[in-house]
């Protein structure tokens, strides 16, 4: 365990939003989505009330292929994973356009 993991006040913190929480948000890298997906967090929140949902943002998805992008598509919805591809680089460059407009 790290130390920011040791830290008792870090978990009251996650299970206070967790139980306050409609809908839980795992952001996860598109590279590796698996590697990050904690499925450990998501049978807690089940746990917790089987009505919360929970959704997988797999961010950094410009760094996919439009292939790699549906193979992921069809795991996620074979295995009834609710997802949600982002790109944080792309939405900077649309914000970035955005204010050269109105300017």
């Amino acid at each position: 365990m790290t130390p920011f993991e040791k830290n008792f006040e870090i978990w009251k913190q996650l299970w206070r939003v967790i139980e306050r929480s409609d809908v839980v948000v795992t952001i996860v890298d598109a590279r590796n989505p698996m590697f990050f997906r904690n499925p450990d967090l998501e049978i807690y929140v089940k746990e917790v009330d089987e009505n919360k949902h929970i959704l997988l943002l797999v961010n950094k998805a410009d760094l996919l292929t439009k292939e790699q992008r549906a193979e992921w598509a069809e795991y996620f919805t074979a295995h009834d994973i609710k997802y949600m591809y982002f790109s944080a680089f792309q939405e900077q460059e649309f914000v970035d356009r955005s204010e050269c407009r109105e300017n």
